[in-house]
């Protein structure tokens, strides 16, 4: 398994070390409004300098499955489920804790010239890095003297310092944690000394590998190694080979680069297998005879057609008073019980993560692919929320119990949508007499519909990447695709399980964990506006915003093209949605009561709430739990951490993977959006493949460039071409690094 190092490396254009060409996975702090002095382009050998690789838009628009089969189930999930920045700090104002020799600066106190601050440091190739600190707006820039011995993603405790602009600065004060364990690279041999060098140049990771340690892997190989001891200021860092990779597998290789670098557990402990295997491979009958039995109803799952795990069904019945809606959820609770060898592995994963060809359960195989998958024509245990919806959408009535059930049939959304919305004959036939029992989820779903229209809930549906991935574990063809009807009246389904979950744990007073989504910041609204304002888009955002008035920005556009590009920014103003026992509702919803009830099997709030509406049912058994709400703060605090974790790790496989698709097609010319305008260029995306790339000043070739007062536009000084935010771009890729996500385009001369 020999590579070319230059394959996953930077490209032809080598490895620049200017501000702005390592800036280009998001934005940098720079390119702001009001520049005293234009930053002017003259073509090749002048380059404009911003400040770095900070970060100050979150990118990430879908939710973290990365799949059309599984986004969008339980709401918001496209929209505040996974965007903005990251989670508001927790704790009282001004609280100071003492660590070592300083005071750490915690919550939401001011910071000053001589705290100590810990954060996770964001490092770059050229040698300085970023420190973010919760609670602070701005990053700390750590100079490249400071990074000695620092890595890309270690936890600093750094003492504060300012430079005459005003810009924070940090002098390192120790290393709290470590970021990195493990790292793809490769191999060196040398005679009788042998290195792994990380791929990924922000690391500077060069370790020193025993030949015993290599464990087969020859010089050039590919691999993920583990770092055994870190450098210090006599001896160079030391690592073991863990697992041999095959470069000409990108898919293979972008997976395990990922469980890697996020630190993914994906093994399960014995006793944890043990535990899920002793369930055996059916239900008990004797605790089938305990429950309600809905096996002659007829529930369904609809999922993609790639699925790998069925946690929900669905049924629907015409009532006198509007509705009877059932949700039915595979019942984990039951079987991964309190502080088991199964609750401590799905506690530390948090969520399953989901990549292209391969899944990182939360539980084992035994339950997520068994037990607790809503297989058809079999019994399974199951949680259900027994609604009654009012004609108008609204939740009238609701009951939760413990079930078993049996699946009359295992449905796609494509399946669905062909035979319940569009009426073919063909997929009618199919299903046979199911058909008829289908057909009222169809007018529960219209009803919901015109629920979410009343509320104002926002409702953005962009279409998403889709690998086209063949038997070598290579990218075909990218295809950027919608969701369809029967997908959203799945989600709308799940939606209302959640409200009425969400409801009745309040109405009792009941602790439990919320997902919560709060009110958009005023600067991020601020600046939104300013953006709008600098498209030509003439609008007034409220002091007090209402989704409805963000969903009327961008219904006002119709079908203009630049409408995705609009809802992309709004999205970027929201906050990111967390975990908490403190209820505050959900923005991106409209709603006043929101909890995650309905995914227990990847998501372990999810499995919180069931044993909490368990607790509060008083359903015997052993599974429910009446959890302190100390222990709900920290379990939410966590389950954040770990889905945002889950969601980075699919983003960062998603990217890869879409990086491994252009490189073999350097030189070609693709439709592009500008994003952002920058003091170094603009990043805009491929349309057609939905990733950035970095369109730097020295690529504008055909004219000088100057930009424009409100920083939103270069303009050029001859021809006065515009390249603003938000405009249509033709673009020629001419290099890129999977490693890091780095993507370099030309620019289209205009004929």
């Amino acid at each position: 398994m020999k590579a070319r190092r230059s394959k996953y490396g930077a490209g032809k254009r080598g490895d620049k070390s200017s501000s702005g060409e390592s800036s280009r996975r998001g934005g940098a702090q720079s390119g702001k409004a009001g520049s005293a002095s234009p930053k002017v382009s003259r073509g090749p050998g002048v380059r404009a300098s911003g400040r770095g690789a900070e970060r100050t838009s979150d990118r990430a628009l879908g939710k973290g499955k990365g799949r059309a089969d599984q986004v969008g189930r339980d709401g918001g999930s496209r929209l505040p489920e996974r965007i903005g920045g990251a989670p508001g700090p927790k704790g009282g104002v001004g609280a100071f804790e003492r660590a070592g020799k300083g005071l750490v600066l915690k919550g939401r106190e001011k910071a000053h010239v001589g705290s100590v601050v810990e954060g996770t440091v964001s490092a770059n190739r050229a040698g300085y890095g970023f420190l973010r600190v919760e609670g602070m707006k701005d990053s700390v820039f750590i100079p490249p003297k400071e990074m000695n011995g620092v890595m890309h993603g270690d936890r600093l405790k750094v003492k504060l310092a300012q430079d005459s602009s005003d810009r924070w600065l940090g002098t390192v004060e120790g290393v709290v944690s470590r970021g990195v364990k493990e790292f793809l690279g490769t191999v060196d041999v040398q005679g009788r000394n042998a290195w792994v060098n990380a791929a990924d140049r922000r690391l500077q990771l060069h370790c020193a590998v025993s030949h015993g340690d290599l464990n087969g892997a020859k010089s050039r190989d590919w691999v993920i190694a583990r770092i055994t001891k870190h450098a210090n200021s006599i001896a160079p860092a030391q690592a073991v080979v863990v697992k041999r990779l095959d470069p000409d597998r990108p898919v293979e290789l972008a997976t395990e680069s990922a469980i890697a670098r996020f630190d993914l557990p994906h093994d399960f402990s014995s006793a944890a297998l043990r535990e899920a295997q002793s369930w055996g491979d059916h239900v008990d009958p004797a605790e089938s005879d305990r429950r309600e039995d809905l096996r002659s109803i007829p529930l369904v799952t609809i999922d993609g057609e790639t699925a790998r795990d069925f946690d929900d069904a669905v049924y629907a019945e015409p009532h006198d008073d509007g509705f009877r809606l059932i949700v039915a959820i595979a019942d984990v609770s039951h079987y991964v019980r309190p502080d088991s060898a199964l609750d401590n592995e799905a506690r530390e994963r948090g969520t399953s993560v989901y990549f292209p060809t391969r899944v990182i359960p939360m539980l084992p195989h035994a339950l997520s692919d068994n037990l607790c998958s809503l297989a058809p024509h079999v019994d399974r245990l199951c949680f259900a929320a027994d609604m009654l919806i009012a004609k108008n959408g609204a939740l009238k009535a609701s009951r939760f119990y413990p079930a078993v059930m049996r699946s009359a049939a295992r449905l796609t959304y494509n399946q669905a949508y062909e035979a319940l919305f569009e009426g073919r004959p063909a997929a009618r036939e199919e299903l046979g007499p199911l058909v008829a029992r289908l057909l009222p989820l169809v007018d529960v779903y219209k009803a919901l519909l015109k629920a979410r229209g009343r509320r104002g809930a926002l409702d953005f549906d962009a279409a998403e990447a889709e690998f086209v991935i063949d038997s070598s574990e290579r990218v075909k063809a990218i295809e950027m695709r919608a969701r369809n009807d029967a997908h959203r009246m799945i989600e709308e389904c799940m939606i209302m399980a959640n409200v009425a979950t969400a409801q009745e744990l309040s109405r009792k007073r009941t602790p439990t964990l919320y997902r919560v989504h709060g009110q958009p910041e005023e600067i991020k609204l601020e600046r939104l506006q300013t953006t709008l304002h600098a498209l030509g888009v003439d609008v007034q955002i409220p002091e007090t915003v209402t989704t409805r008035d963000l969903q009327a920005i961008t219904k006002r556009l119709g079908s203009s093209e630049a409408r995705p590009f609009i809802e992309s920014l709004v999205v970027r103003a929201m906050p990111q949605a967390v975990y908490q026992p403190t209820n505050i509702g959900h923005f991106g919803l409209a709603l006043t009561h929101y909890a995650h009830f309905t995914s227990p099997i990847r998501r372990y709030p999810d499995l919180v709430v069931h044993r909490t509406l368990k607790a509060l049912i008083g359903a015997p058994g052993g599974s429910a739990v009446q959890y302190g709400n100390d222990e709900l703060e920290a379990m939410g605090e966590t389950n954040s951490k770990l889905e945002k974790r889950a969601d980075e790790a699919d983003r960062y496989v998603a990217t890869f993977l879409k990086c491994t698709y252009l490189r073999e097609r350097i030189g070609q010319t693709f439709h592009g959006i500008i994003t952002t305008v920058v003091e170094f260029g603009c990043f805009v995306q491929i349309l057609d493949v939905g990733v950035d790339g970095l369109l730097h000043l020295d690529n504008l070739r055909d004219d000088e460039y100057e930009m424009e007062d409100d920083g939103h536009a270069w303009t050029g000084r001859r021809t006065g071409r515009r390249l603003r935010t938000g405009a249509h771009i033709r673009v020629i890729v001419t290099s890129v690094n999977p490693i890091e996500g780095l993507i370099d385009l030309d620019l289209v001369e205009d004929a």
